[in-house]
């Protein structure tokens, strides 16, 4: 998808964002909004909001001299959805349809991006989510996947959020469904890496695979030969959160995208409103 004019605000929000939580030195903020208002100047908005977000982050980094801002908001988030693994599972395993009630509790987990700076609460989401319909509702499109053999490459998204993954991919797994996890291959906000798959307990299920790189989303011309053999050989792709949306819901693939609608540009190219849930395909 496009970027749009009220991309541009957010790019500067971003910067905003992640400068305060690295430094409390107001001549580095200047340093960045100053930077970052170069990079709007020039910011080509036929590209997608996940492509023009990135470079904000690098700009942070090159600033502060912190190439990971967010590193301890990655543990702290993890460690918070950890101790509500058990209620996840014991959701999903007390439904009539496990599936339905496990796409519903990994998109609650997609409220936790720091990027955007949506302010959540990660049992009171839990919830909602569960008793929320899906604003599009694919799940009947994806289910027929969802059987013994299939492989299936899942696209992370933050941190955190990757436990209610953890949940997901349990069920798939108990159904015989060959699981491929997908994270970034370096820090950018609170995206999922390595490390965070292993301190969840996700590498210890299914294969951990890397993109090639640290953007947003994924960036297609930066991915590795592994995760572009793994992206174009999957039987059906489950893609969670903005980023992967907005970089790849013009591909291809057998994709379908879990998310919560957090801006009014995502929202819109959706069809839906600010905050809905979505669990959606174009094929």
């Amino acid at each position: 998808m496009k970027s749009d004019i009220v991309c541009l605000h957010c790019l500067m929000k971003q910067a905003v964002n992640t400068v305060r939580i690295t430094t409390d030195d107001p001549g580095l903020h200047r340093q960045v909004c100053d930077r970052t208002a170069d990079l709007i100047k020039t910011t080509d908005l036929s590209m997608t909001p996940a492509a023009i977000s990135t470079p904000v982050y690098r700009i942070v980094s090159e600033v502060t001299g912190n190439p990971d801002p967010y590193a301890e908001f990655r543990k702290r988030t993890n460690a918070e959805a950890l101790s509500l693994l058990p209620v996840m599972r014991r959701a999903i395993d007390a439904s009539e349809d496990p599936l339905t009630t496990g796409l519903h509790v990994a998109v609650a987990g997609n409220i936790i991006d720091l990027g955007i700076g949506v302010e959540f609460d990660l049992v009171k989401d839990l919830e909602r989510a569960l008793a929320t319909p899906f604003a599009v509702d694919d799940s009947e499109a994806f289910r027929p996947w969802i059987r013994p053999g299939t492989s299936l490459l899942y696209l992370t998204d933050n941190s955190g959020e990757i436990v209610f993954d953890r949940a997901l991919t349990e069920l798939f797994l108990s159904l015989g469904v060959k699981v491929t996890l997908a994270v970034k291959s370096g820090p950018v906000i609170n995206d999922v890496m390595r490390a965070d798959a292993e301190e969840v307990g996700l590498a210890d299920l299914a294969p951990v695979i890397e993109t090639g790189s640290d953007d947003i989303g994924v960036d297609f011309s930066r991915i590795s030969e592994e995760f572009l053999e793994a992206f174009t050989s999957a039987d059906v792709i489950l893609a969670k959160g903005h980023g992967n949306f907005e970089s790849c819901n013009q591909r291809p693939e057998n994709i379908f995208f879990l998310l919560r609608a957090k801006c009014e540009v995502v929202a819109r190219e959706l069809g839906v409103r600010v905050g809905d849930i979505v669990c959606k395909t174009y094929r």
